[in-house]
């Protein structure tokens, strides 16, 4: 009995920082707990800490380390911010047919690693519908590139988007 009492006191000290949910860009996880909500290259550590603890996953689904239900609701969103952050740069690759960021997009719509390709060469021969203007807003882009997924075969058959 005082061994659970002992348990549930350290889980009650402990538990009040990591419902705090202030973090940063690199998200919830052990490098939130250490580095906080800070902005600029701090995120970099707090990020690299998240990943190589795997502190991430754990915490989003068990709730802790500043993880709650709002990360899964902004991870959601992940799309919408990637594409807006990056706007430019996807334009350019996507335009060429490769690119780390069309890769990186690729794995946030749930396209497996070994069909990046695949999703690249889609998103070159669609560049004139993704970015049908000179006015295309990342919201736009990003809605005709899932738009074009739906009706690809092998793209909606493979990624999750």
């Amino acid at each position: 009995m005082k061994k659970y009492l002992i348990v549930v006191m350290g889980m009650v000290f402990f538990s009040s920082p990591v419902f705090a949910a202030g973090y940063g860009e690199a998200g919830c996880g052990l490098g939130s707990l250490i580095f906080g909500d800070s902005p600029g290259p701090v995120q970099i550590f707090a990020a690299t800490t998240n990943a190589s603890s795997y502190s991430q996953l754990f915490g989003i689904t068990s709730g802790t380390s500043n993880c709650d239900a709002s990360g899964i609701i902004l991870a959601e969103k992940e799309g919408d911010l990637f594409v807006a952050s990056n706007f430019d740069h996807l334009e350019k690759e996507m335009a060429i047919g490769e690119g780390e960021h069309v890769s990186t997009l690729a794995g946030i719509l749930g396209c497996p690693s070994d069909r990046g390709a695949q999703f690249a060469s889609y998103a070159q021969n669609n560049y004139q519908v993704i970015f049908a203007s000179d006015q295309t807003t990342p919201e736009e882009a990003l809605q005709a590139v899932r738009t074009g997924m739906a009706q690809d075969p092998e793209l909606s058959a493979s990624c999750i988007h």
